[in-house]
């Protein structure tokens, strides 16, 4: 039996957040029924963009879900949902404050009307406070939250956006963890509740020298920290890395490479001198590992004199293409015919099935299935616009 078999979520959710966060729930064995509004999930407009009008994006973030669309400005539309949420477990919505209580269906309603529910709610600045009803994306939570400024500090670099949206990725893994967290106490207690999931709250949890900041940070530079640990780029193009910093592991250093001269070197002599002339250190150890035929040769020289550890740069295309992935099941295919990671965990049967659909594709067979609906009733739904599907 899969961790979450049996019990079923409603995901009313779009882009990244919100639809990772169900996407976890999904691949844990709920079943989860995600509800788009006729003009679908943005995410389906990412290119690029295939037959059918499917992109890998939304096969990523959407794989092993029912895809059923709903006009929630049609009549009856609202009271569809309130039907369905009273078969779910778990409502996740990441709409602004306030927007789903606009159709009856806000976390105080529907906590009240179903007590076992949980019901998640993840937003830039929360659902209270003076910046709630601020717009809220994934670059704006990099930069309120302390991210951007902390990182272009001790690199001593100009802030810059990363290329991944980590505020959507970490609160929606914050979400499903706690939202399982909630399960248990419904099944303990019978009272489920509210979850108010807040990107920046999510950002700053993760940041792991908050906490030495706010004490007063540290005096010269944080040589524990990722970014002092070297890229090297060898003479011939490739590029390795290096888990360990040279600067404060100079001795194990000096020892591995047999290069005592180093060591007398008026540029690395002290802890200090090696920190500001960190680059140049980092180059010689670039050149020392060009000498090497092959990486293995490399890492096993590295590895077995030093506590340092080594790694080749890799691209996903590499890494897919490795006895790494195949051995771990990294990938699988969609029924649409795309790649997606296959989960996040192993064991207990923890995984995608793979199924990604066109907006409302699944509306008939699961409003049949959950709620008992025939196919007059359906035909009823479908005319007056409350159920909307892609032809």
């Amino acid at each position: 039996m899969r961790p979450l078999e049996g019990l079923r979520v409603l995901d009313m959710t779009r882009v990244v957040a919100g639809p990772l966060c169900a996407r976890i729930l999904a691949d844990q064995g709920a079943d989860v029924i995600k509800i788009e509004p006729p003009e679908g999930d943005m995410s389906r407009t990412f290119p690029p963009i295939s037959d059918g009008a499917m992109t890998p994006y939304f096969a990523q973030q959407n794989a092993g879900k029912r895809f059923c669309s709903v006009d929630l400005r049609a009549e009856g539309a609202s009271q569809l949902l309130l039907d369905l949420v009273a078969e779910c477990d778990v409502v996740v919505e990441n709409f602004r404050p306030g927007v789903m209580a606009r159709y009856g269906l806000g976390p105080d309603e529907l906590c009240d009307r179903f007590p076992e529910l949980v019901y998640c709610s993840i937003t830039g600045f929360g659902q209270t406070g003076p910046w709630k009803d601020r717009r809220a994306y994934a670059p704006i939570g990099h930069l309120e939250s302390g991210q951007l400024e902390y990182e272009a500090r001790v690199t001593d670099r100009p802030a810059r956006q990363p290329a991944l949206v980590l505020g959507d990725v970490v609160s929606a893994m914050m979400a499903s963890s706690h939202i399982n967290a909630l399960l248990v106490q419904a099944a303990r207690t019978g009272i489920g509740g509210h979850l108010d999931i807040c990107m920046v709250e999510s950002l700053v949890y993760v940041q792991e020298w908050v906490s030495t900041e706010l004490a007063g940070g540290w005096a010269g530079a944080n040589n524990g920290a990722c970014d002092q640990t070297p890229i090297l780029r060898l003479p011939d193009g490739r590029v390795w890395g290096m888990a360990g910093n040279p600067v404060t592991w100079f001795d194990h250093l000096v020892a591995v490479m047999d290069r005592p001269d180093l060591a007398t070197d008026p540029r690395f002599a002290e802890l200090e001198t090696r920190h500001h002339n960190r680059e140049a250190l980092f180059q010689i150890v670039a050149e020392w590992a060009g000498t090497f035929a092959t990486f293995d040769d490399f890492c096993s020289r590295l590895e077995a004199g030093s506590p340092f550890t080594v790694a080749e740069l890799h691209s996903i295309h590499e890494l897919a293409a490795s006895d790494f992935a195949e051995h771990r099941q990294l990938f699988t295919t969609t029924d649409a015919g795309f790649a997606v990671p296959a989960r996040s965990a192993r064991g207990a049967g923890i995984g995608t099935n793979g199924h990604v659909g066109l907006r409302g594709a699944d509306n008939r067979s699961t409003f049949a299935d959950v709620l008992g609906l025939d196919d007059e009733r359906l035909d009823h739904l479908t005319a007056t616009g409350v159920l909307v599907s892609e032809a």
